[in-house]
């Protein structure tokens, strides 16, 4: 299926927002938030959260600095 994620379209061939996070390199312990279609996920629904064609994916990741 075709996503957008970070304003960039993309193939996903996975069904859940976890597959997604986890085929991107992050897992339940990365500090990261994520919005689909505008709306924040909370990290204990991201197994359960089924993406669809379409799609609009945010991934946040906190920087630090000063």
């Amino acid at each position: 299926m075709r996503l957008t994620i970070n304003d960039k379209e993309a193939e996903f061939t996975g069904n859940t927002l976890t597959e997604l996070l986890n085929m991107h390199g992050f897992d339940d312990k990365t500090g990261v938030a994520v919005a689909v279609n505008e709306i924040v996920i909370p990290r204990p629904e991201w197994q359960f959260h089924v993406l669809e064609e379409g799609d609009e994916i945010l991934i946040i990741v906190p920087v630090q600095g000063g």
